[in-house]
């Protein structure tokens, strides 16, 4: 996450160089042109003002069937427990990084790469004040607006539902009954939240103490203007 090409994304980070395995997996050539069709006609659909919900969830659904391929690949889940990492650090964008940490048995920190809005991990919402993700609310609310950030939340509740429910099967093939995780609880079993934002650019809100705004963590140092 923090390196690409050998270039810190921090700045004035310095660190020893120390060998590492960069493991690269691929698709099956038929999942990879699904996955290529079903996100082409997501964007060009949202471009022309017709992104509706359903096109994303199919969308979503390609990103179960990776993980599923992903996790019966033996020789890199076996390569991964051979390594015995401590920590695991996963982005937050994409539940099947939850499961691979929790295949492994390890803790894991998320890194949020937007905002609070699209993803619930547990943190208090007072629906008085903090507005549901779409609603197009502020948090000054008078009573109607809060009866519509009341009525926005079962929307959002089930809009997250239907999303993890994109990677109910994957669940099924690859943990045993008895132990299949939930992703609505695993997003809790978080040490770390490293969210990119930061708390002039959202609206006043409680936070839990494994909640820390990194914004501007990953942005490269600016440069002059030219002349």
């Amino acid at each position: 996450m923090l390196h690409q090409r050998g270039d810190s994304f921090i700045s004035d980070f310095k660190e020893e160089e120390k060998s590492y395995q960069v493991m690269r997996w691929f698709l099956p050539e038929d999942h990879q042109k699904e996955l290529n069709k079903r996100f082409n006609f997501f964007i060009e659909e949202a471009f022309n003002g017709r992104g509706i919900y359903e096109n994303f969830l199919k969308f979503i659904e390609q990103f179960g069937f990776q993980c599923s391929h992903l996790l019966s690949r033996r020789d890199i889940m076996d390569s991964l427990k051979n390594e015995n990492f401590n920590l695991v650090i996963v982005d937050g964008f994409d539940y099947c990084h939850f499961l691979i940490a929790e295949k492994l048995g390890k803790p894991f920190v998320s890194v949020l790469t937007t905002s609070f809005a699209n993803v619930d991990f547990g943190l208090p919402s007072p629906l008085s004040y903090v507005p549901v993700y779409n609603s197009l609310l502020t948090d000054h609310m008078d009573f109607w607006g809060r009866v519509k950030n009341f009525l926005t939340f079962f929307t959002f509740s089930r809009r997250q539902w239907q999303v993890q429910s994109m990677y109910d099967n994957t669940i099924r093939e690859h943990f045993p009954e008895g132990s299949r995780p939930v992703l609505s609880q695993l997003l809790l079993k978080a040490e770390l939240w490293f969210v990119n934002s930061d708390f002039a650019f959202d609206f006043a809100r409680p936070l839990l103490p494994n909640t820390i705004y990194v914004g501007g963590l990953i942005a490269k140092p600016t440069k002059p203007v030219p002349q």
